[in-house]
């Protein structure tokens, strides 16, 4: 612990600490941490987002999912929030997903969307990743945000069904499974039926140099788990990283009365949620 907190304090800012965390060995760095990094850093980063599939879509990149096919739809539920006691389901997707009777999870719709600031602290609303849905094109986003936050990188992603003959000069696995997927598609190796149905999303990234696309591959265990590695994006893609950005200046001393300096804005504020 003492040694992550130095680690924090020798760098300007969180992102910079975070990139020199992965860039090096951040093997002996507890998961976790990474994930309250990236969580701080989406924070920051997706301040003036008001999409609430936007910031579900976030969650992915900080919080391991479990993942089900119900009704057609491929459905990502958050793996804490259905994790504990229970065993009566309630419905088929409760059923599905192994969720505790006493859960209650929805999926983010447009007709309840409005509900996801007052619920995001809780993370216990699913999102749907069906293939040409709104759920991966947030996750598209979402990504376009984190490249550019981070690295300056003003890349465009566009999702795909399937990927077909393409030239796969470059790829990122977005997790484990992605990576074992993408490793065996750049050696010409078949992919069997086994591995296609634990993709989950692809995506082709364009950068804005003009170069050959970089393929984005995204899956889930056996298991059914998905564990997205924000990480893999910052190491992974054929760029130069940014510079460190300057440390800010001091703010002033502030003259406003304690109430509005300390001022705490409701759960349900846009401006006052998680990601």
């Amino acid at each position: 612990m003492c040694a992550f907190r130095d680690h924090l304090l020798r760098h300007r800012t969180l992102e910079a600490a975070y990139l020199d965390l992965i860039r090096g060995d951040p093997g002996s760095t507890p998961p976790i941490f990474l994930d309250q990094l990236v969580h701080v850093i989406l924070r920051n980063a997706l301040d003036a987002c008001d999409d609430p599939f936007v910031m579900r879509a976030a969650e992915l990149l900080f919080r391991p999912q479990r993942v089900a096919l119900h009704e057609g739809a491929l459905i990502a539920a958050d793996e804490e929030a259905i994790a504990g006691a229970g065993t009566g389901p309630v419905s088929p997707l409760v059923s599905m997903l192994g969720i505790p009777s006493s859960a209650e999870i929805d999926v983010l719709t447009d007709d309840n969307s409005a509900d996801y600031w007052e619920r995001s602290d809780r993370f216990d609303m699913a999102l749907d990743l069906t293939s040409g849905g709104r759920g991966v094109a947030a996750l598209g986003a979402v990504v376009e945000i984190w490249l550019r936050h981070m690295l300056s990188l003003d890349a465009s992603l566009e999702p795909l069904s399937e990927l077909r003959e393409v030239p796969l000069t470059w790829y990122v696995g977005l997790d484990a499974e992605g990576t074992r997927s993408g490793d065996s598609l750049w050696q010409g190796d078949p992919i069997d039926e086994a591995t296609q149905r634990r993709l989950v999303a692809l995506f082709r990234l364009s950068l804005p140099d003009g170069a050959d696309p970089v393929y984005l591959i995204l899956a889930m265990t056996s298991e059914k788990t998905l564990r997205l590695k924000p990480q893999n994006l910052l190491t992974g893609l054929p760029a130069r990283p940014a510079p460190e950005p300057p440390a800010p200046p001091p703010r002033p001393a502030s003259t406003s009365p304690p109430y509005l300096r300390n001022r705490v804005l409701p759960r349900g504020h846009p401006r006052n949620r998680s990601t």
